[in-house]
């Protein structure tokens, strides 16, 4: 902040100088905001047998999706590990 003169008025350079940094500071965290808003989001999901996976969802992604995600991930674990699909349909 600038200190105001004697005559209790601050200098049009310094308010200008005050205005154009504020102006510049804004304009660095919009960047850095929509940059993140860009970015997806990693979830770490612990489940209660204490194994763990990842997830990956947008960060304007509701719970909703994050718990779609997680179900959807969940299925295809379990359907690895039971092997659909790999059967050759001789042996069935």
């Amino acid at each position: 902040m600038t200190e105001p003169s004697s005559t209790g008025v601050k200098d049009d350079d310094s308010v200008a100088l005050e205005y154009n940094t504020n102006n510049v500071k804004k304009a660095k965290l919009n960047l850095t905001l929509a940059a993140l808003l860009d970015d997806p989001v990693l979830a770490d999901v612990l489940k209660l047998d204490q194994t763990s996976f990842d997830v990956t969802v947008m960060n304007s992604a509701t719970v909703t999706d994050l718990k779609l995600a997680v179900k959807k991930k969940v299925n295809e674990m379990e359907q690895s590990k039971m092997g659909h699909g790999s059967s050759s349909p001789r042996l069935i």
